[in-house]
């Protein structure tokens, strides 16, 4: 273990339970690769290129609301969807069934964050927006998360989802931000998940679906994540003699290789000495 705190994001503690060790190698793969592991690289898909566009558009309009009590014109959120999608799209992206190409995807992140400004953005009143929170949930370990918006409904954590499936429990993210908001004085009665799907080019965009979270279940389904995480890092650095397990061995994550999510496309251990309990027929047919 080294003296620098470990940074524990909130995006991630909805996705560990799936698969323990794919969220080790996400989240710490600094020290996964301190101690000899290699993992792969996964290729940034068009799905999130886009999510990352209908979000940064969200933010500038959302922030302008915050200083002005109004919302800008229409075609910032458009522009700036459309211009921050062509800078990823140079950096490259792995494109889908959904969105095969760059003019598609610039119709679809463009037609997304329309329906955020049309739907969404007249109900919110932000406080923060897109504002980096931090605090200390254990010695070493810092959580840490970025809430699209904290809002006045009356004091609600609002998180925006992109997606090509409605739906899905986002609760411990949102748990996650609550208890941000709440270590910084915000008292946080409400959340509520935006979700908008991504659909095929052709097909007429969805208007947002708004879903309120149960505060109180999601903070306590993040605080057993975290406090799990926790255990697991610990036995990673120290071993579990009783368990069998030395410092440094994967098995201190537990893995689950029937997830859907058990791919080289979505897992950078899959493969890799740090996790061989992945389908090898997946890395050889290129299945994700």
């Amino acid at each position: 273990m080294t003296g620098l705190a470990t940074i524990i994001r909130c995006s991630a503690l909805t996705g560990y339970p799936d698969c323990n060790r794919r969220g080790a190698a996400r989240l710490f793969w600094r020290e996964i690769s301190a101690m000899g592991f290699r993992l792969r690289s996964t290729p940034r898909g068009i799905g999130a290129a886009i999510g990352s566009a209908v979000h940064k558009a969200a933010e500038i309009i959302l922030k302008e609301k915050a200083e002005t009590g109004n919302l800008p014109p229409s075609t910032i959120a458009a522009d700036c969807a459309a211009e921050t999608l062509a800078e990823s799209m140079r950096e490259g992206v792995e494109f889908d069934r959904t969105t095969a190409n760059r003019v598609e995807g610039e119709v679809t992140a463009v037609g997304m964050a329309r329906a955020y400004y049309r739907v969404v953005a007249p109900e919110v009143e932000p406080i923060i927006v897109e504002e980096r929170l931090e605090a200390e949930v254990a010695p070493g370990l810092i959580l840490s998360g970025q809430p699209d918006v904290v809002a006045r409904e009356p004091h609600r954590v609002r998180d925006l989802k992109t997606s090509l499936r409605d739906g899905g429990s986002h609760a411990p993210q949102i748990g996650g931000y609550s208890l941000l908001a709440r270590s910084h004085g915000l008292d946080i009665q409400e959340a509520a998940v935006d979700n908008i799907k991504r659909v095929a080019i052709g097909k007429p965009q969805p208007d947002p679906i708004s879903k309120p979270v149960a505060v109180a279940q999601a903070e306590t389904a993040a605080i057993n994540i975290l406090r799990h995480i926790e255990g697991d890092l610990a036995t990673f650095r120290n071993g579990d003699p009783v368990r069998r397990i030395l410092p440094g061995d994967p098995w201190a994550f537990q893995a689950n290789p029937s997830s859907i999510l058990c791919s080289p496309k979505y897992c950078p251990a899959f493969g890799t000495e740090f996790c061989r309990e992945g389908d090898p027929a997946k890395e050889r047919n290129g299945v994700g």
